[in-house]
């Protein structure tokens, strides 16, 4: 092994086929900011039982998105949450969240097919929002004052929302490119445990 980069090798044997993990599912990445995700919640806030009707097998939902059986519950206690919050505050990189496109109705009634529109990567900081908004969550202001969403004037308010949080997106019904998209999202950041991955 060389300790001097190469961007490409000089030459390349060619019956060496090293293959790398590749991605389980196309994904498709838009920069929105989080007032859009804000617009989304409020249109579920207005009637909850009508999404709890198109999504009865979601075990919950963040920001007005369904959650599958196999997602992990939310984990991050309230420092961990208030740093996510402050990171906003403060324009940092926020990553992006994983939802799939897909949506299929299901044979009967009001209902769509398991995994559609599913969040998949990003509960625990969408839910840090959630509780932000609905003032269970205070954070620490320029002075080191804590303060809840609704203490907030608007110019502040317009600020926070205005955010950008990307939003990647997969389209798919397979359940098991899905858990296994779901267990590679965090790998590299905070492993889950056996217990809290979908593939086991």
């Amino acid at each position: 092994m060389t300790s001097i980069f190469q961007r490409y090798a000089d030459d390349e044997p060619s019956e060496l086929r090293i293959q790398m993990p590749q991605r389980v599912l196309a994904t498709t990445v838009s920069h929105y900011p989080i007032d859009v995700l804000v617009g989304h919640w409020e249109k579920y806030l207005v009637d909850p039982s009508s999404a709890r009707d198109r999504f009865p097998w979601a075990a919950r939902f963040v920001m007005g998105m369904p959650v599958p059986t196999w997602a992990r519950c939310v984990q991050w206690n309230v420092g961990q949450q208030a740093r996510f919050i402050t990171a906003v505050w403060s324009v940092g990189d926020l990553g992006s969240y994983l939802t799939n496109d897909w949506c299929e109705p299901a044979s009967t009634g009001k209902a769509f097919a398991e995994n559609s529109e599913i969040l998949i990567d990003g509960q625990q900081r969408l839910h840090c929002l959630e509780e932000y908004f609905l003032d269970r969550l205070g954070v620490s202001d320029a002075q080191g004052q804590s303060r809840v969403w609704s203490e907030l004037g608007n110019g502040e308010r317009k600020r926070f929302l205005s955010t950008i949080f990307t939003q990647a997106r997969v389209s798919s019904g397979d359940e098991a490119a899905l858990r296994k998209t779901y267990d590679l999202c965090a790998l590299g950041v905070v492993p889950r445990s056996f217990e809290q991955r979908a593939v086991q």
